[in-house]
């Protein structure tokens, strides 16, 4: 065996174990609590001016992750923002800072808690944060559009057809 497939072995195999500590965290963590801690609200008086040119984006941030396997407590900071912009003018602004706990049943690899923690963690508060933002819009009366639903940026692998089953596939559709 070369060097280069005995590092692509090591990587594979380093590949799999970091899989497989990471289900065990998803198979023994139970939500704890969901709170949020912070929240700050400005819309400038020229937002209800502009309203209809403002580019509205939204930025989630993982902040600090803690793991006490002593404990079986692991829990997150997570922080969201929401801004308008008129020409680098930020006319609205909403911040709010959640944390979010979870009891580990068993012991587990700090890394995968971590991982977990700032992949779960902001699916399972990012709803609660939509509904405090859709509150505070309509009582702003800023009448943005609801925020929409976070999805995960991960890479993806096209799937790719033999050229036989491309054939085929070609074929059932012209008849």
């Amino acid at each position: 065996m070369t060097k280069a497939q005995k590092a692509a072995a090591d990587a594979e195999k380093l590949k799999e174990q970091r899989l497989e500590d990471y289900n065990k965290v998803v198979a023994v963590a139970e939500l704890g609590s969901i709170q949020l801690v912070k929240l700050e609200f400005d819309v400038s008086p020229d937002y209800h001016q502009k309203q209809d040119e403002v580019d509205l984006g939204y930025v989630i941030t993982p902040e600090v992750s803690h793991y006490d396997h002593d404990e079986g407590f692991a829990g997150c900071v997570i922080n969201f923002e929401v801004s308008a912009k008129h020409d680098d003018e930020r006319l609205l602004r909403c911040e709010a800072t959640y944390t979010v706990t979870y009891a580990i049943s068993e012991p587990c690899d700090e890394t995968a808690v971590k991982a977990f923690l700032g992949r779960v963690g902001v699916f399972a508060c990012y709803p609660y944060f939509r509904g405090v933002f859709a509150n505070l819009d309509w009582a702003a009366n800023t009448r943005l559009p609801p925020l929409p639903i976070h999805r995960e940026d991960l890479p993806r692998k096209t799937k790719k057809k033999s050229r036989k089953k491309l054939a085929k596939a070609m074929d059932e559709d012209t008849n």
